[in-house]
């Protein structure tokens, strides 16, 4: 933990506000604290200097749920908002305009740190062009993997869940999933219209392919950093004429783009965020300065968690967790 200098005062458009809770994107993260991720991390959240910046230690973090302490002029939103922001762990932000965007009450602030993990599984399933009836195999049952198990059937689709953790797999069925195995279980047949890799894990490609029917997508959700694993393209591959795409939140789709912006996708985020069965995902909260030991333990045991979340108490110093 480290203590940083507190905000200036909010220039027009832009917010000050404190902290509620903010999320742990565990895969993501953890690439950072094992010091597997690239350089630039993150050029759609690092400042332009990140180049030079370590892997580990540094700031991140794109979860992050506050209410509003202080306007600049012209600002959109007022003292007492409660707002999302892509923005590191930390108790005080200064939040330019755009960055900060309104959340109801309605849906309590541990919940909405799911908002950006919701804008990944809805950006995926888009990209996996997800339709009704479809068959759908999800590798990986982490929190983006179980979200589009809930989001893939809700769009109509029958979905198979594959993942390691009982407890992962219960929520899954808990979330729409038709069935839920583990990978010793699978037996890929090769008759999936849509399958979505989330394990965080490379080498599941190859199980990804096996699970795909002919002409299908296989679509990768996972941010696999500098890690690469040799993937089978033979065969197959081949001989079903499959696709392989990346999904990645910070674009919308092009076939969206035309109709859809940032600000309606994350309209429908505050739609989802309003359902109580999400909860399903969050263990219970821990306080910001428990962050280092909290990291120690997800990566002692990466898969005995889903989303964790850090609480914030009322003081107003200023903390930081890079």
């Amino acid at each position: 933990m480290r203590p940083g200098a507190p905000p200036r005062a909010p220039g027009p458009g832009e917010v000050v506000a404190r902290a509620l809770a903010s999320g742990v994107s565990q895969g993501t993260e953890l690439l950072l604290f094992r010091g597997e991720g690239p350089t630039p991390f993150d050029p759609s959240l690092d400042a332009p200097d990140a180049e030079a910046a370590p892997t580990y230690p540094r700031r991140y973090g794109y979860a992050w749920v506050g209410e509003v302490v202080a306007r600049g002029e012209g600002a959109a939103l007022g003292p007492g908002d409660r707002v999302f922001a892509l923005a590191p762990h930390g108790d005080l932000h200064l939040l330019g305009p755009g960055a900060a965007r309104g959340l109801p009450r309605s849906i309590p602030a541990e919940r909405a740190v799911l908002a950006a993990n919701l804008e990944t599984a809805i950006t995926c399933v888009w990209d996996a062009g997800v339709g009704l009836g479809d068959a759908v195999v999800v590798l990986g049952g982490g929190v983006v993997g179980l979200l589009i198990v809930a989001l893939a059937r809700r769009a109509g689709a029958v979905v198979r869940l594959v993942e390691p953790s009982e407890r992962r797999r219960q929520i899954g069925l808990a979330l729409g999933a038709a069935a839920a195995l583990r990978p010793e279980d699978d037996r890929p047949r090769g008759d999936a219209d849509a399958v979505i890799a989330a394990t965080g894990h490379p080498e599941e490609l190859d199980r990804a392919i096996a699970h795909a029917a002919r002409e299908a997508t296989v679509t990768v959700a996972s941010f696999y950093g500098a890690r690469t694993s040799p993937v089978a393209l033979g065969a197959e591959f081949h001989r079903r004429r499959l696709r392989l795409r990346a999904s990645q939140v910070s674009t919308l789709p092009p076939e969206r783009a035309p109709r859809w912006d940032h600000a309606r996708r994350f309209a429908l985020v505050r739609a989802l965020l309003e359902d109580p069965a999400l909860d399903a995902l969050l263990d219970p909260s821990v306080p910001l300065d428990a962050a280092p030991s909290v990291y120690a333990e997800l990566a002692a045991e990466p898969g005995a968690r889903l989303q964790t979340v850090f609480r914030y108490g009322a003081r107003s110093a200023t903390r930081e967790a890079p």
